[in-house]
C-alpha cells in the first residue's frame, strides 16, 4: 500500500486513508527503520511503552550523522533530553509557580487586547489577526518580554516545527532553520543574563531559581525550554483556535447548540480536539527490539504515533468522524495531548488558552461568518493548520 501522506487530499481529509490503514497495515513502514501505528489501543499501548522520546537519537538515525552539532536540532534535542529525566520536575514546578487566577487574567487580558485592535473592521483573517499573536502575546506576558522586541517570535518559530516532518531538511532548509535557532537562543540567553541580575516574578525568573534536592537547570535547558513554549504556542494554540472555529461552522447544528448553551465549551473543545487534533502525529524511538502485532522492529528505529488516527478509531469512538459536543461519554478519551510520561507539559495552560479565545471569539463576534468550504490546508502532516481563516462580522 504506497500513500502520499503529503499530498493535498491526504492532508485534508486523512481518515478515509487511516481507516484503511488500521484494517489492513495498523503497523506501517514508512521508510526503512521507520513506522506507523494507527490504531487507538496500539498507540495508546506505545505511548506508555517500548518506546521513548529519545528525539536526539531518532535524528542522528534519520540523518545519519549527530545532528547535535546543528543549532535548530540541539535546542530540541537539550528539551527532549530534559523531558526523559526526572528533573523535568523543575519546569513543571516553575510553571506552576503562576497562580491558577493570576494566569487566566493574563490569558483573559491578551484576548481582549487583540481583539480590540480589529473588531471594527468588520472582516479580518483570523489566523493572522488573532489566533498565532494570542499565544505569542501570553508568552511574552508570562516572561515579561514585549512582543515587538528585535526578534519576529512568530515568524522564527514558524521554522522550528517542520524538524518532526517525515521529508528530511536538505542543505539549503538547514542553513535557514539554524540561523533562526541562533537568534532565538542569542536572545533569551541575553535575557537570561539579565534576569539573573535583576530577577522578578516571571518565568525566566522562575526557571533560573527551580531548584530540587540541589538539582537546576543549565541555561541550555532554560533556553531550549523557552523556545518550546513559543514552538508549541504557535504549533498547536493557534492551530487548534483555527480548527475547531472551522468545526463550528462545518457543523452549524454545534455551534447553535453551543451558542444556546455556552456551559458546553469545555466539551466542545475536547471534542474539537479529538476530531482535528492541530498535533496528529507524535513520534517516539524504540529503546530496544521488539515484535508487534507480527512486525519486527529493530532497537533504534523511529516510531510515528498517528494520534489523529487513534482518535477516529471506531473500536472506542461512536460515529468517530462526527463532531458532537454532547457526544456519549466513552471508556477511553482523546489523545491529542498525548499520554503517560510524555503528557503534554504545556496541556494546561494550552487549554485555558483554547478556552479563553473560543470564548472571547463567540461572544465578541455574535455574527461571526466563516466559509468553511473555501478553506485550505498548509502541507504539512505533523500539524493540522490551515493557511488562513477569513472571516466577516
Amino acid at each position: 500500500m504506497k500513500i502520499d501522506f503529503q499530498s493535498p487530499d491526504f492532508i485534508a481529509n486523512p481518515y478515509p486513508v487511516y481507516a484503511r490503514l488500521r484494517e489492513q497495515a495498523p503497523v506501517y513502514l514508512l521508510e526503512p527503520g521507520v513506522w506507523l501505528i494507527t490504531r487507538y489501543h496500539d498507540v495508546e499501548y506505545l505511548l506508555k511503552s517500548l518506546v521513548s522520546k529519545d528525539i536526539p537519537a531518532m535524528f542522528n538515525q534519520r540523518y545519519g550523522r549527530n545532528m547535535n552539532d546543528e543549532a535548530v536540532f540541539r535546542f530540541h534535542n537539550n528539551f527532549w533530553a530534559l523531558m526523559d529525566t526526572p528533573r523535568r520536575k523543575l519546569v513543571v514546578k516553575a510553571l506552576n509557580s503562576v497562580k491558577a487566577t493570576e494566569l487566566r487574567v493574563l490569558v483573559q487580558k491578551s484576548a481582549e487586547q487583540l481583539v480590540d485592535k480589529w473588531i471594527a473592521c468588520g472582516q479580518a483573517d483570523l489566523m493572522k489577526v488573532f489566533a498565532c499573536p494570542f499565544p505569542v502575546l501570553v508568552t511574552c506576558d508570562m516572561l515579561n518580554i514585549e512582543l515587538e522586541q528585535e526578534l519576529d517570535f512568530m515568524a522564527e518559530t514558524q521554522l522550528m516545527v517542520r524538524l518532526a516532518e517525515p521529508e528530511l531538511l536538505n542543505m539549503e532548509e538547514l542553513e535557514i532553520y539554524n540561523a533562526a535557532a541562533l537568534r532565538l537562543e542569542e536572545f533569551f540567553r541575553k535575557i537570561c543574563n539579565e534576569r539573573r541580575q535583576k530577577p522578578g516574578d516571571d518565568l525566566i525568573s522562575q526557571l533560573l531559581v527551580a531548584e530540587d534536592d540541589g538539582e537546576r537547570l543549565s541555561e541550555d535547558e532554560i533556553i531550549a525550554n523557552l523556545i518550546v513554549l513559543f514552538v508549541a504556542g504557535y504549533g498547536a494554540t493557534a492551530n487548534a483556535i483555527c480548527n475547531v472555529l472551522r468545526l463550528l461552522f462545518v457543523y452549524p447544528d454545534q455551534r447553535k447548540l453551543l451558542m444556546a448553551n455556552p456551559e458546553l465549551l469545555p466539551r466542545a473543545i475536547e471534542e474539537g480536539l479529538r476530531v482535528s487534533s492541530s498535533g496528529p502525529i507524535t513520534f517516539r524511538t524504540a529503546t530496544e527490539a521488539f515484535e508487534f502485532k507480527g512486525v519486527q522492529i529493530a532497537k533504534g528505529d523511529t516510531v510515528y504515533l498517528a494520534l489523529d488516527s487513534a482518535n477516529h478509531d471506531p473500536e472506542v469512538f461512536v460515529e468517530p468522524d462526527r463532531f458532537w459536543i454532547d457526544r456519549p461519554a466513552s471508556v477511553k478519551k482523546s489523545l491529542a495531548f498525548g499520554l503517560g510520561g510524555h503528557y503534554c507539559l504545556g496541556a494546561k495552560l494550552g487549554y485555558l488558552e483554547l478556552e479563553v479565545a473560543l470564548e472571547t471569539i463567540l461572544r465578541r463576534l455574535p455574527n461571526l461568518i466563516i466559509d468553511s468550504e473555501q478553506l485550505k490546508w498548509e502541507l504539512t502532516w505533523v500539524l493540522k493548520n490551515l493557511e488562513s481563516l477569513p472571516a466577516r462580522w
